[in-house]
């Protein structure tokens, strides 16, 4: 650089070396260490592609994930422990007002007969010893009487007495089996990136779990796949999510169903009233269930693939970079690991000056 003062070029770098340009120096070695080093880490590369990738991945497919709906079919009656009566599916298997959700009581409570004509009534809920116990907000609410040890209360009366502690009580309980419930689910996913639909509304039959492409499963199997203990939530119920999964291979046109749940409350429970309201002899009266049991809300879930040809060029660039890293790896062992590295880099490397005249 004939333009900038001598003490300034010596002390700046050789820009030969700054720019410099390094090629691929080709160097057979007759080494079988790296030629085993070499192939090995090659042969893993392929046999990591075609079987992890390709074999088990499926990653020539492209893929979609989507939600459907799903209809639970509640299949035999229930029966009480009073007198083994058989409860009836339409009585008992209510819908507490939630799309895709589904209610199997295991405790009712029937208070049966309740009128406004006699509107005044014990309340159980509000135990007192004398008149002033009983204060209410509002004289058309209640009124400061103590009778039996309860405060009267404006109400539908008699008032549910699920303990029978009052002289009016009429409730009854009735504790309901599960142990031979079913549930049927009937799916249906669509794929929006395929344009396709799947479902199993159109199954005629029912194929019960555990068999293959099972779509009936017992309540007490649902339960121990949730690891609840159907003693624990007999009383109050519990809440609990069911997943239908559809791993669908779209070249085949072959789904498998596969059923997840999971525990999303028992400490609470979970209860709802129904009642039935008629006239009697033209007096307005009505029937209270209040139902304990197991509330199941059910989600469908769809996993699609189908071969695309963009899918499988990006595969195979993935697998020749991975090939590169045999090269890298055996470079390393000769240049680092090997009794003869010296030897061998001063073979690999080699410094070549260009004339500039």
């Amino acid at each position: 650089m004939g333009w900038l003062p001598k003490v300034i070029e010596d002390a700046l770098p050789d820009p030969d070396q700054v720019f410099s340009y390094d090629t691929v120096k080709l160097v057979r070695i007759l080494d079988r260490r790296l030629g085993c080093i070499y192939w090995g880490v090659q042969s893993l590369v392929v046999i990591y592609m075609v079987v992890i990738v390709f074999g088990f991945n499926k990653a020539y497919q492209d893929t979609e994930k989507s939600s459907g709906w799903i209809l639970t079919k509640v299949i035999k009656p229930q029966f009480d422990d009073i007198a083994n009566i058989s409860w009836d599916v339409f009585d008992t298997v209510t819908n507490p007002g939630e799309s895709g959700a589904v209610f199997i009581p295991t405790r009712i409570l029937v208070t049966q007969e309740q009128t406004q004509d006699n509107e005044w009534c014990q309340d159980p809920s509000v135990p007192c010893k004398v008149d002033t116990d009983c204060k209410a907000n509002s004289q058309k609410a209640g009124r400061e009487k103590c009778e039996n040890g309860y405060c009267m209360k404006r109400q539908w009366c008699p008032a549910e007495d699920r303990d029978g502690v009052t002289t009016e009580g009429r409730t009854r309980t009735h504790y309901l089996s599960v142990d031979k419930v079913e549930l049927w689910f009937k799916t249906y996913v669509h794929f929006h990136k395929f344009a396709l639909d799947v479902t199993t509304a159109d199954e005629r039959g029912q194929i019960r779990y555990p068999a293959s492409g099972a779509n009936t499963y017992r309540l007490m199997d649902l339960l121990r796949m949730t690891n609840y203990v159907p003693e624990q939530i007999i009383e109050n119920g519990a809440v609990m999510t069911l997943n239908v999964m559809l791993y669908c291979n779209l070249d085949t046109e072959n789904c498998e169903m596969k059923v997840e749940t999971a525990s999303v409350d028992h400490a609470s429970g979970f209860n709802h009233v129904h009642e039935q309201i008629y006239y009697d002899n033209g007096i307005r009266t009505r029937d209270v269930y209040r139902m304990y049991g197991i509330r199941i809300v059910s989600f469908a879930t769809g996993f699609g693939g189908k071969t695309k040809f963009s899918q499988i060029i990006l595969q195979l660039s993935s697998a020749i970079a991975l090939l590169g890293t045999a090269e890298l790896i055996a470079d390393f062992w000769l240049t680092s690991i090997l009794p003869e590295r010296k030897h061998y880099t001063e073979q690999k490397i080699a410094l070549a000056e260009v004339s500039t005249d």
